[in-house]
């Protein structure tokens, strides 16, 4: 089988190396595996072809890559180009792999459709989890179970940065800084902090399993606005804040949303270390399960590319089912609010703290401004 590995960094070249430590393993088992081409940009070419020689070639040697190999593995972090490489791939039925959350969230329905026309491999189990292997085992749990619900911690660079806080007392900024330097974070963190990397996430997950919706009409919120004295309150009181994505498929639709969540300190979300993510899965006849693992990094998410070159190559890849579109519903909870709160909507004041009745959130984020923190208070609503 040869591929082309479309852009070169932390993912692709994990994927790189991983193919090239296991390739006499795999040859074993599968057609052997050759990185034919490497597809960078023109700013790149010239200092990877000293390594890799005329396997380097740029978008504009596209067309000639294709009529050449036989899957591509996308890894750029770009949208549309990205959506053109994998789009003009399945047309010409060449399987394909990504780790493109981006691009696989805004173009899920028309690279499915298009995968299931042309009878070709689409898969992207790198592009929720990072190293989790999630994705492929929900498209066998979709089959067998009616997927009542999924939710998790889906961005290490957040649960990293809570993690510090509440462990060392350390500085938001400070260790914000400190995941750019790791390379958990970019360089501008928005996606990350602000909830929409989640948000991605959740949507193509909720596709996979539940039904079809408007991923960017999930509500969103991160955790830009939370500070040391929130985390001391709460971490007096055994609790701790984790950016949670849920969604549960109910009678009115699916309750989706990404946003702080308050969990006792020793349950499942709380207990995960540094930028460990967790999806859990709740399935009619499985129950409950989850996947825990590594939710970024070079080795982990190119591990979940080369999973899905392997999955391709022996062409063991289960279906995804079909789904009909579903509305959003409107999400309920009780609230801890970092802002003054006054009326009908308190319970209670604690410590200039404000803790709602249950109330619809998107009437608490009216009442709200933007700079002011509030965090969902775990119930019992993922038991139902």
């Amino acid at each position: 089988m040869k591929i082309a590995i479309i852009g070169f960094g932390t993912v692709g070249r994990g994927a790189y190396d991983i193919l090239k430590d296991r390739k006499e393993i795999l040859a074993q088992y599968t057609e052997p595996i050759e990185v034919s081409y490497i597809v960078v940009t023109e700013r790149s070419k010239a200092r990877l072809a000293e390594q890799f020689g005329d396997t380097v070639v740029t978008g504009a040697d596209y067309d000639r890559v294709l009529d050449e190999v036989d899957l591509i593995a996308e890894a750029t972090g770009d949208t549309e180009s990205a959506f053109d490489y994998m789009k003009r791939a399945l047309e010409k039925k060449i399987a394909v792999v990504t780790a493109n959350k981006a691009a696989v969230s805004a173009h899920y329905r028309e690279l499915v459709e298009l995968a299931e026309k042309n009878d070709t491999p689409f898969l992207c189990e790198a592009a929720v989890g990072g190293g989790i292997p999630v994705l492929t085992p929900l498209r066998g749990l979709a089959l067998q179970n009616e997927i009542r619900g999924v939710r998790g911690i889906l961005n290490g660079t957040c649960n990293y940065l809570l993690n510090a806080m509440y462990d060392d007392g350390a500085d938001y900024a400070e260790v914000l800084a400190q995941c750019q330097e790791m390379g958990y974070a970019e360089q501008d963190p928005t996606d990350d902090v602000e909830g929409f990397d989640t948000r991605r996430k959740l949507h193509i997950l909720i596709e996979m399993a539940m039904g079809a919706i408007d991923g960017d009409a999930i509500p969103t919120r991160g955790i830009a606005e939370i500070d040391g004295d929130i985390v001391g309150y709460l971490k007096a009181r055994n609790k701790k804040i984790k950016l949670v994505a849920s969604a549960t498929k109910t009678a009115r639709g699916i309750e989706a949303v990404v946003e702080p969540l308050i969990v006792d300190a020793d349950s499942a979300l709380g207990v995960l270390p540094l930028a460990i993510n967790q999806v859990q899965v709740k399935g009619h006849w499985v129950g409950d399960v989850a996947f825990t693992g590594p939710g970024a990094g070079k080795e982990p998410t190119g591990n979940a590319v080369v999973a899905d070159i392997v999955t391709a190559a022996t062409k063991s890849d289960l279906p995804l089912l079909r789904r009909e579109s579903l509305p959003l519903a409107g999400v309920r909870g009780r609230y801890f609010v970092a802002y003054p709160l006054e009326g009908d909507i308190v319970d209670r004041i604690d410590d200039g703290y404000a803790i709602t009745k249950e109330i619809e959130r998107e009437r608490l984020s009216e009442l709200l401004p933007d700079t002011a923190f509030f965090a969902r208070i775990e119930g019992d609503e993922w038991n139902r």
